[in-house]
């Protein structure tokens, strides 16, 4: 059977533990059953109040089409005795692709790690619900499977993992831990109220840049925002291979010749964001920097409820003193401010670039529980293997 059910008994109150609510559990375990959610997913995510375009159900079902042929979903729905919604973990178990002893390793983790496209997961809990019980009955559905390590990265919601964490056995070792950043900036009611904030140095940089591009070339660059049928696959082509000589100039290999599946994503990714019918829904957005005839740099992006989050730039090499990627982000953040946006995310990592707008970061964490000392002996294992070859070669 595709899925299962099993419902957690009722404990009578007493004056130290509060009642346990008779949540029944259900486990999605195929994308076809998974797909049938479609519109009851997105509905209850909207009901959440989480505004994340990695947590809608075209999202997460995406990345399974792409790259989950080496995972298999675990999608565990929490419901009440009426069976309504109460909380969702979108999840996978997997094997780790890096590492001798980690590949030995059945690894519980969100959708879209490895390769990780999301910026931040967390548990979609129904706000009147109580978070505690609804964590753990996921705790107890994940308890019935078979796995050697929970992973969940870049998890915004500490306090969910506290949760998670306490509501398994007190023998297995658990550890949370902060594994990135992400710097946003705060973005005031008007474009008006924002410049006086701005830092001087970014403003007289971009004014700079733009004012050089009006002298040599007739007038400034113009931010567009390409829909999809407009997204043509030269664009996107000279987008991605761009990216990839960036990278391999820095000796480093982009995402995109690591995962060449990438490039369908983003692309289907767009097409969906096309096809929301309602105006409020997270989507992708491609967005050009463009001059007379050329295309000075290029940007992935997600609106997102009433905030904007940076995914993926790149500019073109040939405009680089220019500083096209500095304008561009810029112009991002005005163009967010007059949609009404209250939120302008960078996207993880502390990459120097982001401190010409913010110093402001939220902390992303990470939770790990090993389900028997010999999992946990195995990763440890991995880890100083890892350090030891590293010595060698250098």
């Amino acid at each position: 059977m595709s899925s299962s059910v099993t419902t957690m008994p009722t404990v009578s109150a007493s004056p130290v533990q509060k009642p346990i609510l008779p949540y029944r559990v259900r486990v999605v375990r195929t994308q076809a059953e998974f797909d049938s959610l479609s519109t009851e997913w997105d509905d209850f995510l909207q009901a959440s109040g989480i505004h994340n375009l990695c947590m809608t159900h075209g999202w997460l079902s995406l990345w399974l089409k792409h790259f989950g042929s080496g995972s298999t979903p675990l999608i565990i729905i929490v419901q009440d005795s009426a069976g309504a919604w109460v909380g969702l973990a979108p999840l996978q178990i997997s094997r780790s692709r890096k590492g001798l002893a980690h590949r030995l390793l059945r690894a519980v983790q969100w959708i879209g790690t490895a390769p990780t496209v999301f910026d931040w997961m967390q548990f979609i809990i129904r706000p009147d619900a109580d978070e505690t019980t609804v964590l753990s009955a996921i705790a107890q559905g994940l308890q019935r499977e078979k796995w050697d390590l929970l992973d969940l990265q870049f998890s915004l919601n500490k306090a969910q993992l506290e949760s998670l964490r306490q509501a398994f056995p007190s023998n297995l070792k658990a550890e949370i831990s902060i594994t990135s950043q992400i710097p946003y900036l705060s973005l005031p009611d008007s474009v008006e109220e924002y410049e006086p904030t701005r830092r001087k140095k970014t403003r007289l940089e971009v004014n700079r840049h733009n004012n050089r591009f009006a002298k040599e070339f007739g007038e400034p660059p113009e931010l567009v925002f390409l829909p999809a049928g407009e997204a043509s696959d030269a664009i996107l082509t000279r987008f991605f291979s761009g990216h990839i000589k960036y990278w391999a100039e820095k000796g480093q290999k982009s995402d995109f010749l690591r995962y060449p599946r990438l490039y369908d994503f983003y692309k289907d990714m767009l097409a969906y964001a096309d096809s929301q019918t309602q105006p409020d829904a997270p989507r992708l957005l491609l967005s050009i920097l463009s001059l007379n005839e050329y295309q000075l740099s290029y940007h992935l992006g997600f609106w997102q409820g009433n905030s904007y989050l940076s995914h993926l730039t790149n500019y073109n090499q040939g405009f680089k003193g220019y500083s096209p990627g500095t304008i561009h982000m810029d112009k991002l953040i005005f163009a967010s401010l007059e949609r009404g946006g209250i939120e302008f995310e960078f996207g993880r990592g502390d990459e120097p670039y982001k401190k010409m707008w913010t110093q402001s970061k939220k902390p992303l964490w990470q939770l790990r529980v090993f389900r028997s000392p010999w999992a946990s002996m195995l990763w440890s294992m991995d880890i100083r293997l890892k350090k030891l070859l590293k010595k060698g070669v250098s």
